[in-house]
C-alpha cells in the first residue's frame, strides 16, 4: 500500500472522531464512511460529513486509504477483532495511553494518530495548533502518516508508544486534574452563591505564566511562602468539604517538597 491518503473511514462518533472527521474533510480527507454501534450518534456524525453510514462490521468500506478508530481505550481490543478490512488497508488508533501493538494483527499496516488535545462537541479547536503524535509499524507507513498528519497540523512529531504514554499521563495531571480542581472550587463558590467567572482572569494568567517562566518559578500561594496559619484556616474553612479538604492537604505538602 503506497501513495498520498485521501480517503477515510472514521470508527466511532464521540468527541475526537466528531472533531478529526470534520477537520480531515477541511484538510481535502474524503471521509467516505462512518462506523459506529449507536446509530443515532454515528449517522448524525456520517450525514455531517456527507459520509456513508454503518452499524455492522461486516459493511465496512473494505478499500479506504485509511482506518481511523476514533474510539475509547476499551473498545479498542474489541472492535479490532470485528473488523473485515483488507490486510493491506492502514489501520491506526487515536489513543494516547494504548499501546501500538494492541492493533498489530488486524492489518500489515498500521499506527498511532494521536491529537494531543481535549476536545468536546461544543468546543471549536483549532486542529492546526494541535500536536499530532504519530507512530507506525514500519518507516513507509510512518511517512505516509506524518504526510497526512501535516495537511491537518503545523506541530507533527514522531514518537514511540512509551514516550506516547508517559505524555499522555502528564497530561492527565495537567489537564483533567486542573479541571477538577476547578470544579472543586465551583462547589464551594456555588454554596456561597459566588461565581466562578470571577476566577477566569487569575487562571488564564496562571496557565499563561507557568508557560512562560516554568511551573515552579510560578508558583504562589500559601503553601509556597510557608504561611501555616493561612493554611490551617483554610483547612478549617474547609470542613464540610472533607474530600476538598484532603486533597487541597496533599497538594499543599506536595508543594512545599516541591520547593525544598
Amino acid at each position: 500500500m503506497t501513495g498520498e491518503i485521501d480517503t477515510a473511514v472514521i470508527l466511532g462518533a464521540g468527541n475526537i472522531a466528531w472533531h478529526l472527521g470534520h477537520f480531515l474533510s477541511k484538510s481535502g480527507i474524503t471521509v467516505v464512511q462512518v462506523y459506529n454501534r449507536s446509530r443515532e450518534h454515528g449517522k448524525k456524525l456520517a450525514i455531517s460529513l456527507k459520509a456513508d453510514f454503518t452499524d455492522t462490521a461486516d459493511k465496512l468500506e473494505k478499500n479506504a486509504g485509511i482506518y481511523f478508530l476514533a474510539i475509547s481505550d476499551d473498545a479498542i481490543k474489541t472492535v479490532v477483532k470485528q473488523l473485515t478490512i483488507s490486510k493491506d488497508r492502514l489501520l491506526v488508533h487515536t489513543a494516547g495511553g494504548v499501546d501500538m501493538n494492541v492493533i498489530s494483527g488486524i492489518t500489515e499496516n498500521y499506527g498511532v494518530f494521536y491529537p494531543l488535545q481535549t476536545f468536546s462537541k461544543e468546543r471549536h479547536v483549532d486542529f492546526t495548533q494541535i500536536p499530532l503524535l504519530v507512530e507506525a509499524n514500519n518507516t513507509e507507513n510512518l511517512g505516509r502518516l506524518k504526510q497526512l498528519a501535516l495537511t491537518v497540523s503545523r506541530h507533527v512529531y514522531e514518537m514511540g508508544s512509551e514516550d506516547r504514554m508517559i505524555l499522555h499521563l502528564a497530561a492527565v495531571i495537567a489537564s483533567n486534574f486542573s479541571n477538577h480542581l476547578i470544579a472543586c472550587a465551583e462547589n464551594i463558590l456555588k454554596d456561597r452563591k459566588l461565581a466562578l467567572e470571577m476566577l477566569k482572569p487569575l487562571m488564564v494568567e496562571t496557565v499563561a505564566k507557568a508557560f512562560a517562566v516554568t511551573p515552579g518559578k510560578a508558583q504562589t500561594g500559601p503553601a509556597v511562602r510557608g504561611n501555616f496559619k493561612l493554611m490551617e484556616k483554610h483547612m478549617a474553612m474547609l470542613r464540610s468539604y472533607p474530600e476538598i479538604k484532603e486533597i487541597y492537604r496533599l497538594i499543599s505538602d506536595n508543594i512545599i517538597k516541591f520547593k525544598n
